[in-house]
């Protein structure tokens, strides 16, 4: 071998192990391949839980991967996802790159960061809040809504008269129940739960989330890809999931301008609005339509799926496990009765109810993993558990692992409320349930999703009994989706309590 093929051979691989090499004190993780990293790890995201499972107990609590030249952290169990949650520097968010190649830069709440993402926020929050977000005063609307949904259950089965013949699915009736609750605080009206664009508009965003995972993964880690190669890289599909949303929401902000009255708003969009004419003439202000319908595709998008999905859960865990049924309903026989719809106020006296649904929060675990997190300091490195996150890494917490992890529940795959009663049979607070996060990047709507979740469920457990339908398979616990998951489509025998 002469001197040349010496040094080519040589500068190959001091190459590859450039490309290969980790930072100083990098998290444990499988071995980083050159030029493509881990990129195998994100690869068939239908089994990405699994996978962050087998990270997990391979690795521990910190994993540290690589997607292409990108560090991605996998943070599990409980104390190191309680870091994450509340670590300061670890608040940011990674550019959206969608919103990025569309509108110049991430827009909205959930994908943006710094100062404009705090003003944003707090603007929102506070205006919702103002609204009733979360409050006692919006359960009249979601009893409006569950009357409506007893309508369509009683006409899809076939009704008493004829004796509940035909066998629902609930997730298609549900679909529309806990968004017009939202949709009556950001846009002041609601829709009927059969009204074709409103079905085509739940549709959409099923659609979105479902494929949301796969076909912006590639384009999100490497952007320019997405200019290049806008069918290959799923730009165009997700261009066209998110244009009808775009299109209703902007369709209700041109509503709204026609007949405002900036000094009385009548809800969110108008606040927004008004906000927006008042900052007009500040150059720095960062309130402008985009973002308005930003934060509503955020919300509505959020709101449509995620009650949705935990609701298609507990009506699932509800069919599988009849003595558990048998027991929400003699609870709120005692506590409530039969002479009116459970109340928000009834929440406290009744504790099973509450361990219910706890535990469907917990089994269902509808988002698995957390969206990723970035770096927001100067610093070269943030140290988490010990090791250290180099700037520009991303990192997500494994909720799926924290939420069955059998160091923590007993038996993890069983559905057993009873683990959240303690011998008092009250429901004490677990710290390690966290469906929809910790901290400043928890989710917005939290408290309008627990109380409508609440509502739903005990109005349908009151007044329904509901079984697998005669002749049918149990239906499985596996769940569909990625980012966000769903039962596999099921359908229910249901029979008014007598």
């Amino acid at each position: 071998m002469d001197i040349t093929t010496i040094i080519l051979v040589a500068t190959v691989l001091l190459l590859l192990w450039s490309l290969s090499r980790k930072p100083k004190n990098f998290p444990p993780g499988p071995i980083r391949l050159p030029l493509i990293g881990n990129l195998s790890v994100f690869m068939k995201p239908e089994k990405f839980g699994e996978k962050l499972e087998v990270m997990y107990q391979k690795y521990g609590e910190i994993c540290g991967t690589y997607t292409f030249h990108m560090p991605v952290v996998i943070v599990s169990g409980v104390e190191a996802v309680r870091e994450v949650c509340y670590h300061e520097d670890l608040v940011g968010r990674p550019e959206n790159a969608f919103q990025k190649i569309v509108y110049g830069k991430s827009q909205g709440i959930l994908h943006n960061t710094g100062e404009e993402w705090k003003s944003l926020r707090r603007f929102t929050l506070q205006h919702l809040r103002d609204l009733g977000f979360g409050k006692s005063s919006l359960e009249g609307l979601a009893h409006e809504e569950l009357l409506a949904v007893f309508n369509d259950i009683d006409e899809i089965s076939g009704g008493r008269s004829e004796g509940f013949p035909n066998p629902v699915n609930f997730h298609d009736v549900l679909g529309g129940a806990s968004i017009n609750v939202l949709w009556h605080i950001l846009a002041g009206k609601r829709y009927e739960h059969r009204d074709p664009k409103f079905k085509q508009l739940i549709t959409a965003v099923q659609k979105l989330l479902i494929v949301f995972f796969q076909i912006t993964y590639l384009y999100n880690i490497v952007p320019s890809l997405a200019k290049v190669f806008p069918r290959i890289t799923g730009f165009e599909t997700m261009e066209s999931h998110i244009k009808p949303i775009e299109d209703f929401i902007q369709d209700e902000i041109d509503d709204h301008k026609k007949d405002i009255d900036y000094d009385h708003p009548r809800d969110f969009i108008d606040i927004f609005l008004a906000e927006v004419e008042k900052q007009k003439n500040n150059q720095a202000h960062i309130f402008n339509e985009q973002q308005l319908k930003q934060i509503c595709i955020e919300l509505y998008v959020a709101g449509t799926d995620t009650t949705l999905n935990t609701l298609s859960f507990a009506i699932l865990f509800m069919i599988l496990y009849p003595e558990k049924q048998e027991k929400v309903q003699q609870e709120l026989d005692d506590v409530v009765g039969r002479d009116r719809l459970p109340s928000l106020n009834d929440r406290a006296r009744l504790p099973y109810v509450e361990a219910t649904l706890n535990e469907v929060f917990r089994l269902s675990s509808i988002i698995p993993a957390s969206l990723p997190r970035t770096i927001v300091s100067n610093k070269e490195y943030i140290t988490l558990r010990g090791y250290h996150i180099p700037k520009g890494s991303l990192v997500a917490y494994n909720i799926h692992s924290l939420h069955h992890d059998p160091k923590i529940w007993d038996s993890p795959e069983e559905f057993i409320p009873e683990r959240f009663l303690d011998k008092s049979k009250k429901t004490p607070i677990r710290d390690v349930l966290l469906p929809f996060g910790a901290g400043k990047r928890a989710c917005l709507g939290e408290s309008l999703a627990r109380n409508n979740f609440f509502l739903f469920f005990t109005g349908l457990l009151q007044r329904y009994s509901l079984r697998v339908p005669d002749g049918q398979p149990k239906p499985s616990t596996e769940p569909l989706g990625v980012n966000v998951t769903f039962p596999k489509p099921f359908t229910v025998k249901v029979q008014l309590r007598t």
